[in-house]
């Protein structure tokens, strides 16, 4: 008898924080309806000028935070060229960015992971998600928000 009510609940225990993870959110403030915070629609329904603004006012000071965190020398100058390298000069913003280091698809974790655990540590932990919640979108290995979506993936 105290085995079986040990067993429910531990269950009960898993199943208790299993839901005020998912009520935290760990992280990812997304609504129903995948609407960035402080924005008024999707982000695939914004046109390029709320995209603009929503980077600027948004998107931008996050990852400003998030990478001078981690390296206030190195990210000192943070600013669009950080993300979107010559894409922020000629106005296209586009994404992936050729001028972020390219990415290896086969051998990821030899290649990067190994050479700099930092880095990878930072993306997959703190920037994935600070462009997720900020752009209302999914992070993650199946998210919308992934590698391929700011490096070139080789």
């Amino acid at each position: 008898m105290n085995d079986e009510r040990s067993t429910q609940q531990r269950a009960l225990r898993r199943a208790l924080v299993l839901v005020l993870a998912i009520a935290s959110g760990s992280g990812c403030k997304l609504g129903r309806t995948g609407v960035p915070e402080g924005a008024s629609k999707a982000w695939a329904q914004m046109d390029k000028g709320e995209r603009l603004t929503h980077m600027t006012d948004v998107v931008s000071p996050r990852l400003k935070t998030v990478f001078q965190g981690f390296d206030a020398e190195r990210f000192g100058d943070f600013g669009c060229h950080t993300c979107h390298g010559s894409g922020a000069d000629d106005g296209s913003y586009a994404m992936p960015s050729p001028d972020l280091p390219h990415l290896s698809k086969a051998g990821f974790y030899k290649k990067h992971r190994k050479a700099q655990p930092d880095v990878v540590k930072l993306m997959w932990k703190e920037v994935e998600p600070a462009v997720g919640e900020a752009m209302g979108l999914t992070h993650g290995p199946k998210g919308a928000i992934t590698c391929e979506t700011c490096h070139v993936i080789e």
